[in-house]
């Protein structure tokens, strides 16, 4: 949110805000973060008065090294094959290191619903958690270790209908495709 004053810019306000310099901060560390320079810091800024209405700011960022993914190893998966899982993760070793797309690949939410988590939500697995371990660390490569808790399925004990006022409950619930008895499933039930 923090930019340049520029000519063509006439009816933008380009004010100074302390608040949003300081979140962009911290957006400029988690966006080196993604492209794979997981040490990356903001050394020093200054923010300096240039004119009577503008200020220059001066960062000096460390970006460190790039960083890659290296061997991932997975634990605690009972149900579903390691070689599914890697499918299912689109991580490869060699990929530009990122715990956001780690995250997001392992819990979602992804835009076709196509992460670990719903895969798991989709089969009955309500408490499917994952917890993703940097083991080693050499040179430029971090292997990983997802560490998978599957716990029990579950299954749908009742489905019950509130705030209907227009229609019969019973049509509603004849449309309905979660019903008792069948195994959770996410996908369904949105």
């Amino acid at each position: 949110k923090t930019r340049q004053r520029r000519f063509y810019n006439v009816f933008g306000s380009r004010k100074f805000k302390q608040d949003k310099y300081d979140e962009d901060k911290q957006t400029l560390i988690q966006k080196m973060q993604a492209k794979g320079y997981r040490d990356a810091e903001i050394l020093s800024d200054t923010v300096f008065k240039t004119g009577e209405n503008t200020v220059g700011i001066k960062i000096k960022v460390f970006e460190g090294h790039k960083y890659y993914f290296g061997n991932i190893k997975w634990s605690g998966n009972a149900k579903y094959p390691t070689t599914v899982l890697g499918k299912i993760l689109r991580i490869k070793r060699g990929d530009i290191f990122s715990e956001e797309e780690l995250n997001k690949r392992l819990t979602g939410p992804t835009p076709n619903n196509d992460d670990v988590s719903s895969f798991y939500l989709n089969d009955g697995y309500l408490t499917y958690n994952a917890d993703p371990v940097q083991t080693k660390i050499y040179n430029d490569t971090i292997d990983m270790d997802i560490r998978i808790y599957e716990g029990p399925q579950y299954t749908i004990n009742k489905v019950i209908l509130k705030g209907n006022d227009v229609t019969n409950d019973k049509v509603v619930m004849r449309e309905i495709r979660t019903k008792p008895g069948q195994k959770f499933n996410k996908e369904l039930l949105i």
